[in-house]
């Protein structure tokens, strides 16, 4: 079930993109893949809560699902949560993901992700990854994101 608690169309824009990405009608390979299936479930300013199964493609060659697709998962869901804030689109400035356990094929995973801070243009986001059945956790991003705007002030390097 959708909860709505944002009232403006900023859940809307979420929700297509979300599910542009899970059905691979937007985005880079390497980002749909690792998101596909993903459903969006509840947001509000500065929450953002998604889950999806773990399918064939996200294994590596143990049958785990592979840290790249988890490192993936966590930027691109990280970088929706800024969004239900200041309605800006973010890019990643620093990533970093402790990894504590794993999950395996048809295993359903929760993603949420919280903007735990604010600064001017910055915003520092969390993302935690849980297995759904027994809320262990899997791996925990940490985002520096900033406001993607050109800025007629700084001009380009010349290098």
């Amino acid at each position: 079930m959708v909860e709505k608690d944002m009232e403006d169309h900023n859940i809307e824009a979420i929700q297509k993109w979300i599910k542009d990405l899970s059905d691979e009608t937007n985005g880079h390979e390497v980002e749909t893949s690792s998101t596909r299936g993903i459903r969006f479930v509840k947001a509000h300013k500065g929450f953002f809560l998604c889950d999806m199964i773990i399918h064939s493609g996200l294994l590596d060659e143990s049958g785990n699902w592979h840290v790249s697709a988890i490192a993936t998962l966590v930027d691109m869901v990280g970088s929706v949560v800024p969004y239900t804030v200041n309605q800006c689109h973010h890019v990643t400035l620093d990533l970093s993901i402790s990894y504590y356990s794993t999950a395996k094929l048809q295993e359903e995973v929760e993603i949420e992700a919280k903007v735990v801070g604010r600064k001017a243009d910055l915003s520092s986001v969390i993302v935690e990854v849980r297995k759904k059945q027994n809320g262990e956790l899997i791996a925990l991003g940490k985002l520096w994101m900033a406001v993607a705007t050109k800025n007629s002030k700084h001009q380009a390097s010349k290098l």
